[in-house]
């Protein structure tokens, strides 16, 4: 089995970590306002049951931090997954790191894919990595300490907050219900707040964050202007989930909101201005499947390289094993007319591949499972 991964036309694709990009033509008294976003996808938790634990959940905040700087225009995107999301660390970026970034002409994206509580009876929270059943209040955040915080360490002019609970399960006797658009307080006018499902729907895994990605990445510019707007990408998921799920899940946005704000912006100029490492050590994702060993064929490029979980980069000219590996994501990468392209393959077992994020970028084929 094998994957063929081969060089479109040439773009200023993303390279691994953290990334500033600059758009030519932007003054220095008034630089363009920026995207940020800090992505967060939890699939374990240290203190619930290991039952409760969502397989996609990791996979799909990685596949959204990947979109967003490669197809949507964000300058800089942070992912923080298990053990990196403690709420600790979550709030520690926000105030420390984002909040000296990000000025009165951005935009901020905060988007969230795990588990929460407490949509049921009026107080719907968030939990992160350490949160503590039997203390809920202390080691978690409901939906309106969260936009307080946000409104007082982000002093962005626009922002997104995006929740992709499970809404499925129970904890201590309490329904996993996490909050819907309506349960978030007001911030600002320049907002967009949008769950995944309405109140009590189950999540289907996987679909939303894959509805997300296709919207944002372009599919919901329903006007073709290269800009993606709240009505839009609203437009955009409240059509795909729903006949993507058979009807039984319908994301909800916020009643009020504007719906010309432009969330996503297709820069046909980017170039990658710098380079900077990742601004919290995030540890890799270790599934307990382990495979044997994976080949990977390149058609076209130069330099191309593959980097899997628990493993060295591997040069592959045109083609590669890696060995012994955790099912997981595999960063690919190749060099293009001087530039690099970068897309990620999900290894699922021996011979069973899914592409990834891939727009724009490289073109994937995988091979159905033997």
């Amino acid at each position: 089995m094998r994957n063929g991964l081969s060089a479109l036309a040439s773009f200023a694709a993303l390279a691994l970590g953290t990334l500033l990009v600059a758009t030519p033509g932007a003054s220095a008294q008034e630089p363009e306002p920026k995207r940020i976003a800090l992505v967060i996808g939890l699939s374990s938790y240290s203190r619930l049951p290991a039952e409760l634990g969502i397989d996609t959940a990791r996979t799909d905040a990685a596949r959204v931090a990947s979109a967003l700087e490669q197809s949507a225009g964000f300058d800089q995107v942070r992912l923080l997954t298990d053990a990196s999301a403690t709420l600790e660390n979550v709030q520690s970026v926000l105030r420390e790191q984002v909040s000296k970034e990000v000025d009165y002409r951005d935009l901020f994206l905060f988007y969230f894919v795990g588990h929460g509580v407490g949509g049921d009876f009026g107080e719907p929270r968030l939990l992160f990595y350490d949160t503590d059943p039997d203390a809920l209040e202390a080691t978690s955040l409901t939906a309106m300490d969260l936009g307080a915080q946000l409104q007082k360490w982000i002093p962005a002019s626009r922002y997104m907050v995006i929740t992709d609970a499970a809404h499925e399960g129970t904890l201590n006797g309490l329904a996993l219900l996490g909050p819907t658009g309506n349960d978030w307080p007001a911030i600002g006018q320049k907002s967009f707040i949008l769950s995944s499902a309405a109140p009590r729907q189950a999540v289907r895994p996987g679909i939303f964050a894959k509805s997300f990605i296709e919207g944002m990445s372009g599919d919901a510019d329903s006007n073709g202007d290269g800009t993606v707007t709240g009505s839009e990408l609203n437009g955009y998921l409240v059509t795909s989930v729903p006949n993507a799920t058979g009807g039984v899940q319908l994301p909800t946005v916020q009643g009020k909101y504007d719906p010309n704000l432009e969330l996503a912006v297709k820069r046909r100029a980017a170039v990658v201005a710098a380079t900077v490492a990742p601004a919290v050590p995030v540890p890799a994702p270790v599934s307990d499947i382990r495979v044997d060993k994976a080949k990977f064929v390149f058609n076209g490029g130069s330099a191309s390289r593959v980097q899997c979980v628990q493993a060295s980069p591997t040069a592959c000219e045109p083609s590669c094993y890696v060995w012994d590996v955790p099912a997981g994501p595999c960063k690919v990468s190749m060099t293009v007319d001087g530039k690099e392209l970068t897309g990620e393959v999900e290894v699922l077992y021996r011979g069973a591949y899914a592409c990834g994020v891939f727009r724009d970028a490289l073109q994937c084929s995988s091979p159905p499972p033997p």
